[in-house]
Parts: structure tokens; sequence; C-alpha cells
């Protein structure tokens, strides 16, 4: 039977002594002894967490970035602290940009929220890291697929956010670029989340139609309804809840009213997630 075993190694929240949070995600994803981190946090500070919970990042067989925003693209360079010659980066192009966002604060300039490297992509190559992009679906190991491009039909769902393409804030992002790991489990698949700006449900039914018939086992990660309104998190639940997973393990940018209404439908089948959290599946 094949296991999947995902570990956090940063979330925004942390329970365990000796272990550090950030507003982010970083988690490491193994199956059939394969290992990959889906996508880094915010800093170095994957690094750091990994060390103390000891657990070994040298020897990844591939990175996966879910979309550009800093907190799920920060760690990118602290790769080379790793390695000689790191592993791939398998992400959409668009990763490799600048997105904005307002200003927390009246008169301060526009949040730089994108990618945080100004050298881009072609500096990353440079500097011996290197990238492996994409649009499309694919296998990125053995039982383990990028979702690429997630059409966006809910009519209820939204990026979560006000997102701009430029510091002017004149044309909107949709964050195009965003996408879900899909893991072939034993008992079913496992879809691992960043920040599923796509929407769950969107994300979802892409997922179904392109895996028809498989249960949905398991979902971990990020489902960035912190801004959502209750209308939204009550539908967004009863989806889920129509597909019967195993678990769902939530976290990050999912917010607290999201967190209450999926432990209130899934009661002991609900994981919060934290730094330091590990889960094996089937379980």
């Amino acid at each position: 039977m094949s296991i999947v075993e995902v570990t956090v190694l940063v979330d925004d929240t942390v329970h365990v002594p000796r272990l550090r949070g950030e507003h982010g995600l970083s988690l490491l994803v193994e199956k059939d002894g394969r290992r990959l981190l889906f996508d880094t946090g915010a800093s170095a500070l994957f690094l750091g967490n990994a060390k103390q919970m000891g657990l070994r990042l040298s020897g990844l067989d591939a990175v996966v970035l879910s979309h550009n925003h800093y907190d799920h693209t920060g760690g990118v360079e602290h790769l080379l602290e790793l390695y000689g010659q790191a592993p791939r980066i398998v992400a959409h192009p668009e990763v490799f940009r600048q997105s904005y966002t307002r200003s927390k604060q009246a008169g301060e300039a526009n949040r730089r929220i994108g990618f945080p490297y100004a050298g881009g992509p072609e500096d990353l190559e440079r500097r011996g890291l290197p990238l492996d992009p994409g649009r499309e679906r694919r296998e990125v190991l053995p039982g383990v697929h990028l979702s690429g491009e997630i059409v966006r039909a809910c009519p209820f769902e939204d990026t979560g956010g006000s997102f701009f393409r430029d510091p002017e804030l004149r044309e909107p992002d949709d964050i195009p670029e965003d996408q879900c790991l899909v893991v072939e489990s034993g008992d079913g698949l496992v879809v691992i989340l960043g920040c599923c700006h796509s929407g769950v449900v969107n994300t979802l039914e892409a997922v179904f139609r392109l895996f028809p018939g498989r249960p949905l086992h398991g979902l971990i990660g990020g489902l960035h309804l912190l801004h959502a309104k209750p209308a939204r998190i009550r539908s967004t639940v009863a989806f889920l809840r129509e597909r019967q997973p195993r678990l769902v393990a939530a976290g990050h940018c999912t917010g607290f009213q999201a967190l209450c209404a999926l432990r209130s439908a899934f009661g002991q089948r609900f994981q919060l997630l934290s730094v330091g959290t590990r889960i094996r599946m089937p379980r």
C-alpha cells in the first residue's frame, strides 16, 4: 500500500517547543521513498525547523511552488545553503513575478507581495537553482502530480483578496499560476493546497476531472477563507462534506471562522495544521 507522509515545516502557528512559526507555508511531502518540498515559507525558517525536527532536506527530489506570493516563495534562495546543485524547482512560469496589494497603513506605498528576488528566474538559474516551469498538469514524481492551471467556474469563489500586477493597483491579479499537488495514496487522492486562491471548489472539481472516479482521501494545506463571508464558508464546507474526505487538515490562510466550521463539520476527521504537525495517510 502506498503511504503518504506530510510534515509541516512552516505555518502561521506553532505549539512545539524550539520550533518557530511565521506567516507562510512549507510542507515536506514523502511517498514511496521519494521526497519533495511543497512551498518554502517566507524565509530560511523551513531549514531551521527541519533541523530541530531531525529532518534532512538534502537529497530532495524536487521543490514545488504553488504560486508567487512571498510567504510561499521567500525561502527559495536559501536552498542554495543546502546544495551545490539544488533539486529542480517545479512551478508555473508566472510564479517568478511580482504582485502587489494595498498598504496596511495610510500614506505608505502599496505592498509588494510577489516573488521576492529582484534578479528573477534568470539570476536564480545562474546561481545554480534549476527551474522547471510549466502551465499544464504533470507528474512531478511517480504518483505525485501538479494540477496545472485551474478553471475558475464556481460562482461564489474568488481569490480571497485584492491583488494586483502593478504597484499602482490598476491591473487586477487573479493569480492564474495557483496550483495544487495531488498525491495518489492507497485509499484515494491526497490534495495538498498552498493558498488555494483558485477556490476550494474550483480546485477539487479540477482534481476530479483529472482523476475521475477516485475518492478524496485527504485535503491538506491553506484554504484561503480568511476574508470569506459566512455564506461562502458554509457552501465550501457543504461541498466538502459531500465528498466525505477521511481527513481535512487546514491552517495558514484558512481563517479562524472557517477552521471552526471545518472542525464542527468533520469532528475527529479535522486536524489543525501547525509547525511540527506530521500526517501519515492512509491512517
